[in-house]
């Protein structure tokens, strides 16, 4: 092995939707790191005549368009500093990929990271994390937060992280559906073009991620909570109203947002909801609460995986 690298995953409260060349920022969004799910990479000689991706021990293959998309960008990345040797990638993720769980978002920042290790090792001059990650939006527009933590904001300008005065959050992932998803991030950038909702999404975005962005920084977590909660339908709506339309929930999706509905209407307080492109429902709520939010999901027969910023 030549170099190793990891990343974490990062789960945004505003979303990122709808590609422009690059994968820059289409609107501005921001989200915060998942320390605990992180996808690993590591470079090794080969003596091939091309490049080539093999799964880490004990991971599961990636689909078969992201493992190319995975060794073109590497490819790329490497005649930039006119880099002709091929290498064989090694990569895998200790959380399910293609779920809605943002791997894809944590293995270009790994990859990504372990190209430069890479240079770095062949004499080439090393670059900042700024420079890294924005280098890395090329694989995956998402995964240039997960540079940053625990929280990153990303507009059309810039990208880092800032401060908040909400307590720290443990994410609780309820696991609604944990099958290799039948609509990609990718091909979802590509099909809300065509919901008549789309029209304005991006002014809508803008609007909500200046509100949320300033609920974190006055810690103001009960409008943090609403407005992560209009996001979530928000861009899933683009998704229903596509023409086709395609669809994320599975059957738990909708009874974990329903459970979260109750759980505000009756007690006043509940945690930051939010769901990727997937199944998945992410449910944040604040680390002093997180054993007992446990054991309420456990009591309600929920099945969930968490992590801390």
């Amino acid at each position: 092995m030549i170099v190793q690298s990891t990343a974490p995953s990062n789960i945004a409260l505003i979303k990122y939707m709808g590609k422009s060349p690059g994968n820059k920022a289409v609107n501005k969004n921001l989200s915060m790191t998942l320390s605990a799910f992180y996808s690993t990479v590591e470079i090794y000689p080969t003596k091939e005549t091309q490049d080539i991706w093999r799964p880490l021990s004990g991971s599961e293959n990636l689909r078969l368009s992201t493992s190319d998309k995975f060794i073109t960008f590497f490819r790329k990345e490497l005649l930039k500093d006119n880099i002709k040797e091929f290498y064989e990638i090694r990569s895998g993720n200790n959380f399910p990929s293609d779920a809605g769980l943002a791997s894809s978002a944590s293995s270009f920042a790994a990859l990504t990271k372990a190209i430069y290790l890479l240079k770095e090792k062949l004499g080439l001059e090393a670059k900042s994390i700024k420079e890294q990650a924005l280098a890395s939006r090329e694989g995956s527009g998402s995964s240039c937060r997960s540079f940053f933590s625990p929280w990153c904001y990303w507009t059309e300008e810039d990208i880092g992280s800032f401060s908040v005065k909400i307590p720290p959050l443990v994410d609780f992932v309820v696991l609604a559906d944990q099958e290799k998803k039948k609509v990609s991030s990718s091909q979802a950038h590509q099909n809300i073009r065509t919901s008549p909702l789309f029209e304005n999404r991006i002014e809508r975005a803008n609007l909500r991620y200046e509100k949320m962005k300033t609920a974190l920084e006055t810690g103001d977590y009960k409008k943090t909570a609403e407005l992560s909660w209009d996001e979530l339908w928000d861009m899933h709506s683009l998704f229903h109203t596509s023409s086709p339309p395609f669809f994320y929930f599975a059957p738990e999706t909708i009874r974990i947002l329903r459970f979260v509905e109750e759980l505000w209407e009756q007690t006043g307080h509940g945690p930051v909801t939010t769901i990727d492109a997937g199944p998945n429902v992410h449910l944040l709520v604040p680390e002093e609460e997180s054993l007992s939010f446990a054991t309420l999901l456990e009591k309600n027969k929920f099945q969930y995986i968490k992590s801390k910023a």
